[in-house]
């Protein structure tokens, strides 16, 4: 279960930001880029959260 956290994570926040990137006219590069940054930092802040729970867990 704690596998598929971070690809759902990714899946959904990027719909979203697309459907966010074409309501404000984003078009070409800065939507791929926009996207890209967004599936970066949702991959940062689930493996922060995941490590800071396992660390928790071990003590």
């Amino acid at each position: 279960m704690n596998k598929l956290i971070l690809p759902v994570a990714i899946f959904v926040s990027v719909i979203l930001a697309g459907k966010l990137a074409e309501h404000f006219g984003l078009e070409g590069s800065w939507k791929i880029g926009v996207l890209c940054l967004v599936a970066a930092c949702v991959q940062i802040a689930v493996n922060r959260i995941q490590r800071s729970r396992q660390h928790k867990a071990q003590r």
